[in-house]
């Protein structure tokens, strides 16, 4: 049985591993099943799960890196993210950005808009310029230039994707900060701190008025040691203490404020995306949603009421970070910028009636949904929060026009 990361979906859905074009193209051949490629795993939404056959495609029998040339590269697409980044900066080159797991697929990541921080700085799928696609008719072929808007974020639906082209930068080391700070004050500062610094983000601590605050900038300093990691640490120390703040409130504050002290100020240098990502031990459940930068003070000071008040079992913190504008068809930053807000449970805990209350605040705002992470969206909504979403429609009749990839989830939203 396949399962996500998180273990929220799961599939008796036979898996299939190809190793070559060659061997997609006998599948779709050979079998009248739908087929949904799958990565890493670590969407939350039902992407893979209904019926036919789940591609996993770590297999495919191409070098990480293809080719390349100062600025662009060309990559199989179907390579976690560290392969490809230890690979690019073996060539001198790096992504952009980054988000903080880097265990996803490149296709996985840029096909649901997964992105990282920093107010000029898009989403992974912006940076796509090219990429070569076994389509629903059994054809491989490269995506136009016209098409290019529809691919770059298009949730397995227009096929499998084989190789991606895409804007590389020269290496670059990053110094991370890390600090604790009151709520009010990064709620009264954040739009400042992301004029200032290339990446910042900041999370907010239930039921502590305090929060943590990174920021990424570039430097020439030398690479240094990588401190412990304190986020594994933090959360495993904050779950421990939930349990406190139900028996014993005095000593649940007590034991945060202590925790928070102990974090103190962190900083270090190192390769930008060894610096970007962070382990995920701990299993979660999210939803995300990318907002007007105008409403997300509003929409924060909402959301934590509801932790405080109407959700006091939620202890995960609460994620905040922005997003430069781009113009794929389906992309949640499409004429950004967009901050975006996640929300996260245990995946031990029930987060339906908590997360429900979130997107309904999200919704009202104006607020697009990641696409790998929960949300309740149906065709209506996305008519409305998608001018681009006929186009997309469109090019996906022409390159699956027999539904080889729509599965039954993807079909209430995408079958017009």
């Amino acid at each position: 049985m396949w399962k996500n990361w998180s273990g929220n979906q799961t599939a008796e859905a036979p898996v299939a591993q190809p190793r070559s074009a060659e061997q997609l193209q006998a599948l779709l051949r050979d079998t009248g099943d739908v087929l949904r490629p799958v990565g890493a795993g670590h969407s939350f939404t039902p992407l893979v799960t209904g019926h036919g056959q789940i591609l996993r495609l770590d297999q495919i029998d191409k070098p990480v890196v293809i080719s390349s040339d100062p600025g662009r590269a060309r990559v199989n697409a179907n390579a976690r993210l560290h392969q490809l980044s230890a690979a690019l900066g073996a060539q001198g080159q790096a992504f952009r950005n980054l988000g903080d797991i880097n265990v996803q697929s490149l296709a996985g990541a840029m096909s649901t808009a997964t992105h990282g921080t920093g107010r000029e700085l898009p989403c992974l799928a912006a940076e796509m310029t090219g990429a070569q696609l076994l389509s629903g008719t059994g054809e491989v072929i490269e995506i136009t230039k016209e098409d290019l808007p529809g691919m770059q974020v298009s949730l397995g639906l227009l096929g499998v994707l084989l190789e991606i082209e895409l804007n590389t930068v020269p290496a670059f080391n990053l110094r991370r900060r890390v600090g604790v700070r009151p709520v009010e004050e990064m709620l009264s500062r954040m739009h400042e701190k992301w004029a200032e610094h290339r990446c910042y983000e900041f999370f907010i601590l239930p039921h502590s008025a305090k929060g943590v605050q990174v920021t990424h900038d570039v430097t020439d300093d030398a690479v240094g040691k990588a401190p412990i990691d304190l986020d594994a640490l933090g959360l495993q120390m904050m779950k421990l203490f939930s349990a406190l703040r139900h028996v014993h409130p005095k000593l649940h504050k007590a034991a945060l404020a202590l925790m928070l002290k102990l974090q103190g100020e962190e900083s270090f240098v190192g390769e930008s995306w060894r610096v970007l990502s962070t382990t995920r031990n701990m299993r979660f459940n999210e939803m995300e949603y990318h907002l007007p930068p105008s409403e997300v003070e509003a929409v924060l000071r909402e959301i934590t009421g509801l932790v405080a008040t109407r959700h006091t079992e939620v202890w995960f913190p609460i994620e905040i970070r922005q997003t430069a504008g781009d113009t794929a068809w389906l992309s949640p930053f499409q004429n950004g910028p967009r901050v975006s807000v996640a929300v996260h449970m245990h995946a031990g805990q029930d987060h339906s009636g908590f997360f429900r209350d979130c997107e309904a605040v999200f919704r009202s705002a104006g607020g697009r949904p990641h696409w790998g992470k929960l949300h309740s969206l149906q065709r209506r909504d996305l008519e409305e929060l998608y001018p681009d979403l006929g186009k997309f429609d469109a090019l996906r009749a022409r390159l699956d026009p027999q539904d080889r990839f729509l599965s039954p989830a993807l079909a209430k939203l995408f079958r017009p």
